[in-house]
């Protein structure tokens, strides 16, 4: 009998082993998209006690001790323990089942990094250390230390976000140091290339695709490197240097992110830019900003630490970089305007939207005309390729050239790409969306004919401003599509309360649990001929 217990306890065991490594990865998973930062994923943790901490599990853990101190404080037989063990254990693994928050097909998988591997390391040593001086202190032995490490594992299940937790925080010291070398090395590559020209680009929004646009147009006569995907941190941004630039490129475009004050000035640091992209200053990521002041004198970094003989070009329409830039700024390089509803050294004019694309005139700072086509929709496709149609023109780039290039330039996916599917078309801005974005994604889908529907779980990371922002999103829904699709029952009040303010008929909307409930809708009511605009689609960092 003592065997089969041992055997039992020993496949529990090995079951309970694979359920933490799930556990810790989806952990591990959250923290990379919370950018390794500590006081972000503790927040998500608290948001998600269900997944991260279940209650259920919590009570069996606190039973399974209580056996164990019951029987070392009375004679019982070491079977009653394993028993007990057992029935815990697949009590617990039922529940872990239950209360998992791992899916099956993620949006934004787990990279295992190097420094995941080694948080992966620093957390098993933790472990480790736990259960083995536990078992040296209660000198356990046979089918009670079987039993112990049953329960370690179901105990670990239990706290697997707070040991990656705590494994990142161990481990930050080592981790700033191998940062700091990676990162000197990519200062070292930076000024060791004379030739060079580094760009910066930032924004609340919009900079990937202004990188993209960019890229099109520098690449029509320059060898150009960009940021890949959204490298866009002072890793990215030296993975980049270190793994990607060579002697030959002379242009090198670098997306800069930010989530603090002083973190567009690092990048600067690293990069060292000579020219500088600022396209948006809005109410995003106010979490950590605080503030909108906070965000302006971050995104201004960029073009305040710019050298005299560098060049900055800043969206003059929006009216927190228009603020700033009047009031505050005390860069010491040249800067010009791009835009489109005021005058501008750079100014686009004479917009014509259509299925196939846009068309538009630029009036550049000597008051010449030209006109340029592009496949992109949306104004703010309009705004990103006139900030770089200005910065080829600076660089001495024929007209010519970048008509082609615009005329050529593909939408970046996911960020309002117009794709058929069968009889219908979808305009895919998934990737992200944020206040001003949505707006012209919703202004680009009521210019549209056919049965117009938007299919969207909202904006998040916005602070305290989110529930008015979304709202507001709601009430533009209003003449510019037939039919709205809601992705989540709580995240999308806001929404729901602006649609109602202004009238929506209510028999057009219904509200999905998750997005794979959304499409089953979105095919229901869709038509031949139809448009639907996929407007963000969530990472599970943000899913209810």
């Amino acid at each position: 009998m003592s065997m089969i217990l041992g055997v039992l306890l020993g496949i529990l065991s090995l079951a309970l082993l694979w359920t933490l490594w799930g556990r810790m990865s989806h952990a591990l998973q959250m923290l990379q998209q919370c950018h390794y930062m500590n006081d972000r994923f503790t927040t998500w943790i608290a948001g998600h006690r269900l997944v991260a901490l279940p209650a259920p599990l919590s009570v069996l853990v606190i039973a399974y001790w209580a056996l164990l101190v019951i029987s070392f404080l009375f004679p019982l037989p070491s079977s009653v323990l394993s028993v007990g063990t057992i029935v815990i254990g697949i009590l617990g693994l039922g529940m872990i089942k239950i209360s998992s928050g791992v899916s099956k097909e993620s949006k934004k998988p787990l990279k295992m990094t190097a420094r995941v591997w080694r948080i992966v390391a620093t957390g098993s040593i933790i472990m480790l250390l736990i259960a083995g001086l536990s078992s040296l202190f209660l000198n356990a032995s046979g089918s009670i230390l079987l039993s112990q490490i049953t329960g370690w594992l179901l105990t670990f299940n239990l706290f697997a976000y707070l040991l990656m937790l705590l494994a990142n925080q161990l481990n930050k010291p080592m981790e700033n140091s191998i940062r700091l070398g990676f990162i000197n090395d990519a200062r070292r590559i930076i000024k060791g290339s004379p030739s060079l020209d580094v760009i910066g680009v930032t924004g609340s929004y919009g900079k990937t695709s202004t990188k993209h646009a960019l890229n099109a147009i520098l690449s029509e006569q320059f060898n150009t490197l960009m940021t890949p995907e959204s490298y866009n941190t002072p890793m990215g941004i030296t993975i980049t240097i270190r793994n990607y630039l060579k002697p030959i490129h002379s242009k090198f475009i670098a997306e800069m992110g930010a989530y603090k004050v002083g973190e567009i000035k690092e990048l600067c640091e690293i990069a060292y830019p000579k020219y500088g992209v600022l396209t948006s200053v809005g109410p995003q990521h106010l979490e950590t900003y605080k503030t909108i002041d906070n965000v302006k004198r971050t995104k201004f970094e960029l073009i305040e630490y710019l050298p005299q003989d560098g060049i900055g070009f800043i969206n003059i329409d929006d009216e927190n970089i228009r603020d700033y830039y009047e009031t505050k700024f005390t860069g010491k390089c040249t800067v010009y305007t791009y835009g489109i509803e005021r005058e501008a050294d750079y100014r686009a004019s004479d917009i014509v939207v259509s299925e196939k694309g846009t068309t538009f005139n630029v009036t550049f700072r000597d008051g010449s005309v030209h006109q340029f086509q592009t496949k992109l929709l949306g104004l703010h496709n309009i705004y990103n390729t006139v900030a770089s149609i200005a910065l080829g023109n600076e660089l001495g780039i024929p007209v010519e050239k970048m008509q082609v290039a615009v005329r050529k330039m593909k939408p970046v996916t996911h960020r309002l790409e117009l794709r058929r599917n069968g009889n219908f078309t979808i305009i895919d801005d998934a990737f992200n969306s944020n206040p001003v974005g949505s707006k012209m994604a919703l202004e680009v889908l009521g210019q549209m004919n056919g049965k117009r529907i938007v299919l969207t779980p909202g904006m998040v990371d916005l602070g305290t401003a989110q529930f008015e922002l979304n709202k507001a999103f709601g009430t533009y829904m209003k003449d510019t599509c037939d039919y709205v699709i809601l992705v989540g029952k709580k995240q999308t009040e806001p929404i729901q309360e602006g649609l109602k303010e202004v009238g929506f008929d209510e028999d057009k909307i219904t509200v999905a649990e998750n997005l794979t409930e959304a499409f089953k809708v979105m095919y229901e009511v869709v038509e031949p001929g139809a448009f639907v605009l996929i407007e963000n689609d969530l990472p599970e960092l943000f899913a209810e």
